[in-house]
This record gives C-alpha cells, sequence and structure tokens, in this order.
C-alpha cells in the first residue's frame, strides 16, 4: 500500500486541475481531482484523503458551501484555499470553517509544493502533540525567541483548523509576545477578532501587523477593507 498523501483537487477549470495534479504528483503526493463540490464531497465521504486544495468560484455548489458541508460532516481534513477570490470576507468566514491557508491565484507549481507542504506538516505535528510522547527533533540552530514564536504561530494554526479559537489566541498571543515583529501572528490575531466581531480590535491587530512588516500583504488588505468602509 502506498504511503503517499492523498490531495484532493476540487476545481472546475480543467487546465488548472491538471497543472496542479502535475505539479504534485510524486512518490510523495497521490493527487486526485473533482470537477465540482458535489463530486468531491462524494469522494471524501468514500475515501479519505490528507489535504483538499480548494477553488472557492465554481458553477453549483461554491467552495464556501462546500467548506461548510464537509465541516457539518465532521470532516476536519485541512483546506487549502486556492483562488483569485481571496477578499478579507473570505478569509474571515474560512476562517470560521476552520481554513486558513489561501494561495491566490495565479500560483507557481513551487508555491504549491510549498504550502502543501507546510499545511501536512502542521498536521503532522499537531497529531504528533496530541499522542502520548511528544518528539524533539533535532534541527539547525535557530534563535531561540524566534524558534519560540515559530513554534506557537504553528500550534495557533492547527488550532485554527479545528476551529479551538481560544486556544489559538492564546497560542498566537505567545507567539506575538516572544516575537512582536511576527506579522503574521497579529494578523491572525486580526481575523480572531473580525470574528467576534470586534472591529477595534481587529483594526488594531491589523496595523500591529504593518508595523511588524510593511509588505505582509493579508494585513494591508484588511486594513484597506476598514479604510473603504470609513469605520475608523
Amino acid at each position: 500500500m502506498s504511503d503517499s498523501r492523498r490531495i484532493l483537487i476540487v476545481e472546475d477549470e480543467p487546465n488548472v486541475r491538471l497543472v496542479f495534479r502535475t505539479a504534485l504528483v510524486s512518490n510523495e503526493y497521490a493527487p486526485s481531482t473533482a470537477e465540482d463540490a458535489e463530486s468531491a464531497l462524494r469522494w471524501l465521504k468514500e475515501q479519505p484523503a490528507d489535504l483538499v486544495l480548494l477553488d472557492l468560484q465554481m458553477p453549483g455548489m461554491g467552495g464556501m458551501e462546500f467548506l461548510r458541508r464537509l465541516r457539518d460532516a465532521g470532516m476536519d481534513v485541512p483546506v487549502v484555499i486556492v483562488s483569485a477570490h481571496d477578499q478579507a470576507p473570505n478569509v474571515v468566514r474560512a476562517m470560521r470553517l476552520g481554513a486558513i491557508d489561501f494561495v491566490p491565484k495565479p500560483v507557481t507549481p513551487e508555491a504549491l509544493r510549498r504550502v502543501v507542504a507546510e499545511v501536512l506538516m502542521r498536521a503532522d505535528r499537531a497529531e504528533a502533540r496530541a499522542g502520548p510522547a511528544p518528539r524533539v527533533e533535532p534541527g539547525p540552530a535557530v534563535e531561540p525567541a524566534a524558534e519560540a514564536s515559530a513554534d506557537a504561530l504553528t500550534r495557533a494554526k492547527a488550532a485554527l483548523n479545528r476551529r479551538a479559537f481560544n486556544d489559538a489566541e492564546a497560542a498566537l498571543r505567545q507567539a506575538v509576545g516572544v516575537d512582536p515583529h511576527c506579522a503574521e501572528g497579529h494578523y491572525l490575531i486580526g481575523v480572531l477578532h473580525e470574528l467576534r466581531d470586534e472591529r477595534h480590535a481587529a483594526y488594531s491587530a491589523y496595523r500591529a501587523a504593518v508595523v511588524a512588516d510593511p509588505e505582509f500583504e493579508p494585513a494591508r488588505l484588511h486594513l484597506m477593507k476598514y479604510y473603504d468602509d470609513k469605520v475608523m
């Protein structure tokens, strides 16, 4: 039996399905494809997947509705949203459903493989943490604060995937407490605030993310929304 990780690509555009499948097929990954959300749900009910790559804009059932039905069915498979429609409202709705990884189209094969590897690694680490004997892995020397922040950020993302939002916020606070320059940590705290309709707190967190890294695009996009809404 193959040990390849099973990846389901849910995408209505045939050319995109082919490009994604070609980018991923290897001894490490066994990609399958579904041309619409209904087919994908049937596929997942018959066989598990390690990860789903999901387009948002599809005829019939859209990606967000697919994600909602997936979670309602008790399937917590990690989902990466690959879409040209990654505006801020989609980010908030997706996080509510445990999907926090967005890849904007067009995406290069290298970037696609990188995010797939990262999300699978995170899922593996979360599963290992749930076991009785956490494993300490040797690795290159890393600045302790940066290592601690990165570890907290990984735990936060795993908690967000499980929709354990209180656990996620605690880990995110730890990440930015150890490393105030952790732009992604500030940004994810902002999205969490948006989930709770805490708009001023969300704005402040996005601002902190941009201060930490002026080039951090997700936080910049969310801040633009606040300026457009003239809520501040």
